[in-house]
């Protein structure tokens, strides 16, 4: 375990040691459980966005052993265990998050390209490393709570089955005491019990879920047999067998104080879960329209357009990987290329797109590029400077000295090579395409075509 995250683990565990069999475990549990979830799908969220998980120096350690980008899945397995009862496993993780469609939907955008997917902002003065010790700390917290599910369930069924009517604490049913509120008579105050109600159960039915696979069977099963059905469980060889005794005492506690009404609730609410559909979210991390799914881009004040770049860019890595295997495609390349082209600095991704560009320009296409350039110096220019991009910059892109650029931009001296002739004429038409010029006449549509077609992501 990582003793350096366990504050709220150890948070958890003497709260809840407290309370002993006080029957308000059970409001208390859900509450907290309900906060801790949050803060793990928004911590994991911020790790992804702001780039983060790149500097755990397992990762680190995997790249540069095996020559490669550095991959989301090191990161995010060296936080989680196999064995059930040392710390939180994958399944836990993934119970924590099912009802975060963006951070599920940021999850699948960073597996997909298997290289750095992060916001194109400065994080300001929030150390980044505290992201990670924000999401690890609540998913260690999210591991202790969890394990108290079943046991405060069954505690808190028995008091309320032997409670005397008179008792202050106990309301009509078993769903209003776990909400803290009263039942009253009028229609509309039965309306607006229902959201919290309805979360509530989620809430303490996810948890039971992450800690025990039984759970959503032994529900099942125990309610068929409170309405008379003759049900028996069916669990399988290939089911974790820790936890089947614990899913089954809580689901019968459950089944003896709910009423049919309750029940039925109940059914709806694991149906809700069950119901998840992956190919929702994967249509949801394509989505060219969806805000960042970083907290700083919502709360921040960032610039809008910002924002739309990073879900843009975000969204084209997916869908490019996404496509279907071709023979003689290497998909897991062309999704690193793109992300680095959509995802880095600005000089990387302008000099990205001019390599990009340049293989799609036709070799007699790109040898006639020096001589265009000769012979429409001037005008090229003067292009260049309209569309404000300076003389240094443009340099710095093409790979030469900008006092050889100021040569060439004159017209004296030998010719330039094809290399740099044809990025700078790309470079010219990418430029004014982002400045929202015109591309200069003089430069072919042969050139200037594969550069302009491609997407526009280097503000």
């Amino acid at each position: 375990m990582f003793q350096r995250h366990l504050h709220r683990h150890d948070d958890v565990d003497l709260v809840m040691s407290a309370l002993g069999n006080d029957s308000q475990c059970l409001p208390v549990l859900i509450t907290w459980g309900a906060a801790l979830r949050r803060d793990v799908a928004s911590a994991l969220r911020e790790v992804i966005a702001t780039g983060t998980w790149q500097s755990d120096f397992r990762v680190r350690g995997a790249a540069a052993h095996w020559r490669e980008e550095p991959r989301f899945q090191v990161f995010l397995e060296h936080g989680l265990e196999k064995r059930r009862d040392r710390g939180p496993k994958y399944e836990h993780l993934d119970a924590a998050l099912l009802t975060f469609p963006e951070t599920r939907a940021a999850l699948y955008r960073v597996s997909a390209a298997q290289c750095p997917q992060h916001c194109r902002t400065e994080t300001g003065t929030f150390a980044e490393d505290r992201h990670v010790d924000d999401y690890r700390e609540a998913l260690f917290g999210w591991y202790a709570a969890i394990q108290h599910a079943h046991a405060c369930v069954v505690r808190a069924a028995r008091w309320f089955a032997t409670a005397q009517p008179s008792d202050s604490r106990r309301p009509e049913t078993f769903t209003d005491w776990m909400t803290g509120t009263r039942r009253r008579h009028s229609s509309s105050a039965v309306q607006e019990k229902e959201p919290a109600t309805q979360g509530a159960l989620q809430e303490i039915i996810l948890m039971m879920h992450a800690w025990s696979p039984h759970t959503f069977e032994a529900i099942d099963v125990a309610f068929q047999r409170a309405e008379g059905e003759d049900a028996s469980h069916a669990w399988g060889g290939s089911f974790e067998p820790a936890g089947r005794p614990e899913a089954q005492a809580a689901a019968e506690a459950l089944a003896s104080v709910l009423t049919p009404q309750e029940r039925q609730h109940v059914r709806d609410v694991i149906d809700a879960i069950e119901a998840d559909d992956e190919d929702r979210d994967m249509d949801l991390a394509k989505d060219s329209t969806l805000a960042c799914t970083s907290d700083r881009h919502r709360t921040y004040g960032t610039d809008p357009a910002e924002r739309q770049d990073c879900a843009t860019a975000r969204g084209r890595v997916f869908e490019e990987v996404s496509q279907p295997w071709s023979e003689g495609v290497d998909r897991k390349a062309d999704a690193a290329r793109l992300a680095r082209f959509l995802l880095g600095p600005r000089s990387d991704r302008i000099q990205a797109a001019l390599a990009t560009a340049r293989a799609g320009v036709a070799r007699e296409s790109a040898e006639r590029a020096a001589q265009v350039w000769r012979d429409n110096a001037e005008p090229l220019r003067e292009a260049r400077e309209a569309a404000g991009l300076d003389v240094h910059d443009a340099a710095g892109y093409l790979g030469i000295k900008p006092a050889t650029l100021q040569r060439f931009e004159q017209a004296t001296g030998k010719l330039p090579g094809r290399p740099v002739s044809l990025g700078y004429l790309q470079l010219l038409a990418l430029t004014c395409k982002q400045a929202g010029r015109t591309t200069p006449v003089c430069i072919p549509q042969a050139i200037s075509q594969p550069v302009i077609s491609l997407p526009a992501t280097l503000p």
